[in-house]
């Protein structure tokens, strides 16, 4: 079977005395269309605005497909593993428009998109074999020359589907870069966790070169398993893929990271009865979502709670509940103590309004405890009311999603007058976020969710400056310091001014934000170079009938925390 050519009638690239001059990194595109999905064409896009990298793409046309004479016995295997491929991606693809017509992310990924104005001249047609019973793309003698006189330093598998031959993988100096979803192959990426209701979802950015018999990671992250495998393979999808840009940019690739443990992959296609379970405990969450949301008027709450203790010594169970006002939340308490008061700031979530405001609450002795009102009230969601001082005055970062920034508040009249400063960081996405002092720095720790991506449970991002009140930022060199839902995001901050302050670390489950928390001394924080030492896990098991937590915070004399019933 040949597909019809639809390669421009354009110089194909070569080797000049002129590229041997040129520093910037030779990359080749692998493609079998212009057409592409919008994770390839962001990475493209970014590449191509860098002057370090030089783009060729590698257009995949004239597809010969060899399917060879097997056995009666292989073909019917053969034909049941089809038809389970073809059923899986009738329930899949029915989920995927489904969830579009709903969710405007994901009508906006499912988009075509076409990479035709990268390609500036620099493009080489050649004519892949692909052996279908083997799923493998080789190549020819002659077009395997034309990619090695392009004299490139690393190719970036691109939209192709199959493995590819030894002789194209040893064609560039440093080998072909690619994302591996670790745990399936990329008929079902994604899917497994989801029907296993795994809590995360991990990922490898890998690169073959003939110097190994196997791939070297680069880069590797775990995100949060979504609800659902269309949200999954989207989420997994948007957050791996900026990766390639920044580590082709930084050079990443002389750097490997080591092999993991082995363990076994789920490396099969689900099977009809897979797909059958999968699709009715889909149908299942989505239809008690809208029954618990719509017909009872029932959500999931967070609640505060209270002990007169160091954060050392306090036994959760013994702590005061803070009783909620009617359709309102309590979550994410920071506690302070000034002019002989203790006040709580926490996120104060409205059911009616469907927003959250900052909410002051007075702790009096041991057990009293009083709700004053509203101190931050805006227009958009807040929420992680984060407070430090700063030359005796009173600061707070609450997160503020739809705003792409961090906005500073200054304490005017305490504890209830509050007034909005500035941004202190512009242009980015950014949850939970923490500022302290370490060695003669200040330093803001902070979760932000990649371009097209609303995830801000699993990056851990650093940066640095001179005082808190600085426009000026600098990026950690190691930022992102965590790629794990498990433990990238901030659940808040003990001892912040002492030598080694603790980070709570929050982790996320199966469809649920905030299943428990761990927490962690920061050992060393430099400006290249980030470690943290766990010291403990937190179990919602402290409270009766709770499913959560993600919350703690001390001032030394009260410790709050949160709790999900």
């Amino acid at each position: 079977m040949i597909m019809n050519c639809n390669c421009p009638k354009k110089r194909t690239p070569t080797h000049t005395k002129e590229d041997e001059q040129d520093n910037r990194i030779r990359i080749g595109i692998l493609i079998e269309s212009f057409n592409c999905a919008k994770s390839l064409y962001d990475t493209v896009r970014e590449l191509q605005k860098s002057d370090k990298v030089k783009l060729f793409f590698l257009l995949n046309e004239n597809r010969k497909i060899i399917i060879h004479k097997t056995k009666f016995s292989t073909a019917i295997k053969q034909r049941y593993k089809a038809l389970k491929l073809a059923f899986f991606n009738a329930v899949t693809n029915a989920e995927n428009k489904m969830l579009s017509f709903f969710y405007k992310d994901i009508k906006e990924y499912n988009r075509s998109y076409n990479i035709k104005e990268f390609i500036n001249n620099n493009i080489l047609c050649i004519n892949p074999i692909f052996y279908a019973s083997q799923n493998l793309i080789t190549y020819s003698n002659k077009d395997i020359e034309k990619i090695g006189s392009l004299n490139l330093d690393i190719i970036i598998k691109g939209n192709i589907c199959g493995e590819l031959e030894e002789k194209i993988i040893n064609c560039p100096k440093k080998g072909i870069i690619y994302f591996r979803h670790i745990d399936a192959d990329w008929r079902s990426a994604g899917f497994w966790e989801v029907y296993l209701k795994k809590a995360s979802t991990e990922f490898i950015i890998e690169i073959f070169n003939r110097k190994y018999n196997e791939g070297i990671i680069l880069f590797k992250g775990k995100i949060q398993t979504k609800r659902s495998y269309t949200e999954n393979r989207i989420h997994l999808y948007n957050t791996a893929n900026p990766y390639f840009a920044k580590i082709i940019l930084k050079s990443a690739f002389n750097n490997p990271i080591p092999l993991p443990d082995k363990k076994p992959y789920f490396k099969k296609t689900p099977s009809f009865i897979h797909t059958i379970l999968y699709l009715f405990k889909t149908c299942r969450i989505f239809s008690s979502l809208i029954i618990k949301k719509s017909a009872l008027k029932k959500n999931q709450k967070w609640g505060v709670a209270f002990t007169k203790k160091t954060w050392h010594n306090t036994i959760l169970s013994q702590g005061v509940r803070i009783k909620n006002p009617k359709n309102r939340s309590f979550a994410d308490p920071f506690v302070i103590t000034k002019n002989k008061r203790t006040i709580c700031y926490v996120s104060d979530y409205s059911y009616t309004t469907k927003k959250g405001s900052v909410t002051a609450i007075e702790i009096i002795g041991n057990k009293n405890y009083k709700i004053l009102e509203p101190v931050i009230k805006e227009p958009f969601n807040l929420s992680f009311p984060y407070i430090f001082q700063y030359k005796d005055k009173l600061y707070m970062v609450p997160t503020t999603h739809m705003t792409n920034s961090i906005p500073l508040y200054k304490c005017i009249n305490f504890p209830l007058k509050w007034r909005r400063q500035k941004n202190i960081f512009n242009n980015v996405n950014a949850s939970n976020t923490m500022i302290f002092e370490k060695n003669k720095k200040w330093w803001m720790l902070t979760n932000i969710a990649l371009k097209g991506s609303k995830d801000h449970s699993a990056a851990l991002m650093a940066y640095y400056g001179d005082n808190p009140l600085s426009d000026n930022w600098v990026a950690h060199k190691s930022t992102p310091l965590i790629l794990d839902s498990a433990i990238a995001k901030n659940g808040g901050i003990l001892e912040a001014y002492t030598g080694f302050p603790f980070r709570v670390r929050q982790k996320q489950g199966f469809n649920l934000s905030g299943e428990a928390l761990s927490l962690a001394k920061i050992t060393e924080l430099t400006p290249s170079i980030f470690k943290e030492e766990k010291i403990i896990n937190i179990y919602p098991d402290f409270f009766k009938k709770i499913k959560g937590c993600h919350h703690l915070h001390s001032n030394g004399k009260y410790t709050v925390y949160d709790y999900l019933k």
